[in-house]
């Protein structure tokens, strides 16, 4: 049975193959993208911002995956500095009490430990092999260690990146949308049936009018004629003047009565 499907699977890559390489392949890669193009120039725009922002959301979704995984090696990287503290601090113990030791045993074939037992220089050599294997131990932990410290720096680094990369679509698609709504409101009013051509003409018109008494005017001032001027004070005092005369020199009124029995 596993060979049947073996073989099934491998006759369909072949096939796949050869429609790729040839030329029916090439006609069919051609029908499918016509058929793409097709239904793309179908899709509203609206539509296709709604879809973009759908599949923006999914690869926030996607980046949350991302996120724990990196958070998941951080942890990982924060115990191992842990441990490798405490191996330090052990190594350092064991390093000044082997030296210790050896100072003792300098000029005697033995000392006798706290809890009784004989140490001899064989002991002194044995710790030293096993502190020499620690000490190669500890610099393959910590090289270990700063790769996974590098590898976890690129990771949060393309972390940053891919959210930046977010919000820098957002914010086009963001600008996509209100120029398409721009353009739907000059499709709008392009396509208005009221009739506003009687209004464009009285404007024109208007205009028109407005040209010729400018015409009018720079014609008086090439020739040099200007318009007279009123010299405020002299208005002034025609007024007051006027007044003057109103008051004192006017019909009283009764002599206007006199008249009106007449």
């Amino acid at each position: 049975m596993c060979k049947k499907v073996l073989i099934a699977a491998l006759a369909v890559v072949v096939g796949l193959a050869v429609v790729k390489g040839t030329w029916i392949g090439s006609h069919l890669r051609l029908k499918a993208s016509n058929v793409r193009n097709w239904v793309q120039n179908r899709v509203p725009p609206e539509q296709e911002i709604a879809r973009l922002r759908m599949e923006l959301a999914n690869l926030a979704k996607e980046d949350d995956k991302h996120y724990d995984k990196v958070a998941r090696m951080a942890v990982d990287v924060d115990n191992q500095e842990a441990e490798l503290a405490k191996f330090r601090t052990n190594l350092s113990r064991e390093e000044a009490r082997i030296r210790s030791l050896k100072g003792e045993l300098s000029d005697v074939e033995f000392v006798v430990l706290k809890d009784g037992t004989r140490y001899t220089r064989t002991d002194l050599r044995l710790n030293a092999v096993a502190f020499k294997n620690a000490e190669d131990n500890l610099k393959s932990k910590e090289g270990s260690l700063a790769a996974k410290k590098r590898h976890l720096s690129l990771e949060r680094k393309k972390l940053a990146e891919l959210r930046i990369k977010r919000e820098e679509m957002a914010t086009d698609l963001q600008k996509l949308e209100t120029a398409l709504a721009e353009e739907r409101q000059l499709q709008a009013a392009s396509e208005s049936t009221i009739d506003d051509s009687n209004y464009r003409q009285i404007r024109k018109d208007m205009d028109s009018v407005r040209d010729r008494l400018n015409v009018l005017k720079k014609k008086r001032e090439l020739r040099g004629e200007f318009a007279p001027t009123v010299d405020p004070k002299a208005a002034e005092q025609d007024t007051q003047a006027d007044k003057y005369l109103e008051t004192r020199f006017g019909e009283k009124k009764e002599d206007v009565s006199k008249k009106g029995d007449k």
